[in-house]
């Protein structure tokens, strides 16, 4: 940190970072990187060990995400070159963004399947108003001899975002199911490589203790993301600079 505040074009821009605009806008990328990667490492995981969907089937079940968070961005974009905001986009649709992980997370189990993918898409397209408001807000607040420094501030923070989201996820959901279990690693793997069939030659008791710990461990995994956007959209109300 002493030399990079000392040399003319530091690897990481510090005087930057110490614009609430800038900053605050980064740490919702991270926020928004952490839910959304997140969420796309362990749906496939969810829909096989809990639902027993097959590669394709989940890989059908994930398509709304990629068309969510498209036309989601293209929207937001349209929105900001039309009226000239920027910061509210995000702050009015991360609000369903929340609601709705809230209720997957206490509600997944019993959720219809094309009902899930029809939800999943509705809060891609929702989560798609975040990454291109925050290039605009921080390339604008940086100014023309910044663009690049701005830049890659935003796409580090939520690369550093994504990492730290993903591990925790991950750490969550098998610290709960090894808490209700006592053996995740055996019978997890079994999860991901039958699916909820490789259950059935289990003891009563034990199918019981497993399908709990598995439901409890997805919980907290929607919990978790939820926790993350609930951060993203504090982010997004505090930035100062709503307007270009």
């Amino acid at each position: 940190m002493r030399r990079e505040l000392k040399v003319p074009q530091p690897l990481f821009p510090f005087a930057l970072l110490r614009e609430k605009t800038i900053w605050r806008s980064d740490a919702m990328a991270a926020c928004h990187g952490a839910a959304l990667v997140s969420l796309i490492a362990y749906l496939p995981i969810y829909l096989r060990t809990a639902r027993g969907l097959s590669p394709a089937e989940t890989g059908y079940l994930l398509l709304p995400i990629a068309f969510g968070i498209g036309i989601g961005s293209l929207a937001t974009g349209r929105l900001v070159a039309q009226t000239g905001r920027t910061a509210i986009f995000p702050s009015l649709a991360l609000i369903p963004v929340v609601a709705i992980l809230l209720y997957v997370a206490f509600n997944h189990q019993t959720l219809d399947l094309a009902w899930f993918g029809l939800i999943i898409g509705v809060l891609t397209f929702f989560m798609g108003s975040v990454m291109g408001v925050v290039q605009v807000i921080v390339q604008n607040a940086a100014g023309p001899g910044m663009l690049g420094a701005a830049a890659g501030s935003v796409q580090f923070s939520r690369a550093v975002g994504a990492s730290f989201g993903t591990a925790l996820v991950g750490a969550i959901l098998f610290a709960v199911f090894k808490s209700h279990t006592g053996g995740a690693a055996d019978v997890f793997a079994d999860l991901v490589e039958r699916g909820p069939s490789s259950l059935a030659g289990l003891a009563p008791a034990a199918r019981s203790t497993a399908e709990f710990a598995l439901s409890a461990g997805f919980r907290a995994v929607f919990l978790t993301i939820t926790g993350f956007t609930a951060l993203a959209l504090v982010f997004a109300w505090s930035i100062p600079s709503r307007k270009l």
